[in-house]
């Protein structure tokens, strides 16, 4: 009976162990926000909040716009790099719709 208590309780500290791990891993590697769909970009600026994402995490970063990821170019050096120099990788890319 000491043994199943002991096993629980080793098992238990594991696994928050691991749990705290997994947090502050993700808390160090800078993420846009998790939030579903378009509810991120609900802010009463928008142009401001962009600005914001790019002072934190750089001129290269990934928004999820519902089901669809977007890769958001935020400075001139970048996008000439991007459509200039490795055009071929962004050959495929697919075709976004217009309004």
């Amino acid at each position: 009976m000491v043994l199943a208590g002991l096993l629980l309780l080793l098992l238990t500290l594991l696994a928050g162990a691991h749990l705290l791990w997994g947090r502050w891993k993700l808390r160090n590697l800078h993420l846009p926000p998790l939030v579903p769909g378009f509810l991120h970009l609900l802010q009463p600026n928008l142009p401001i909040h962009l600005l914001s994402l790019t002072q934190k995490l750089g001129p290269v970063y990934r928004l999820r716009l519902g089901l669809q990821e977007v890769v958001v170019l935020n400075s001139k050096r970048t996008i000439e790099e991007a459509m200039i120099r490795k055009w071929v990788d962004f050959a495929g890319r697919p075709q976004i719709p217009s309004c």
